[in-house]
């Protein structure tokens, strides 16, 4: 794998977590956990949304605008959903409950589509 795509501010958990490649979902009626958006050069922008539905399961939609770029959906297994920090609606979302999986899962789609 070359290197990471992204820059992430914390470092990954231990908690290992895993992601497993799905068709594209629906989000309504969950509740967005994370969203990050990243720029690289003329390339566009890639969109990365978790969300969490009310059975307790981690969805994650990897999405731009560019219609160059194909977008990607992974459930994410291996994460308690209460170890989620919970967010303030003004602040940013936190990135430190982010394992190395998914990370590396969003880089991968990254480079994939650069």
């Amino acid at each position: 794998m070359k290197d990471p795509a992204v820059s992430w501010d914390s470092d990954a958990p231990a908690t290992e977590g895993e992601t497993e490649a799905i068709e594209p979902f629906d989000a309504r009626g969950m509740h967005r956990v994370y969203a990050r958006s990243d720029q690289f050069g003329r390339h566009g922008i890639f969109n990365m949304d978790i969300w969490g539905t009310r059975d307790g399961r981690l969805l994650m939609r990897c999405w731009s605008r560019c219609e160059d770029i194909d977008g990607c959906s992974f459930e994410i297994n291996g994460i308690d959903a209460a170890a989620i920090p919970q967010r303030d609606k003004k602040a940013r979302f936190q990135e430190s409950w982010i394992p190395k999986a998914v990370r590396n899962a969003y880089d991968r789609w990254i480079q994939g589509e650069i």
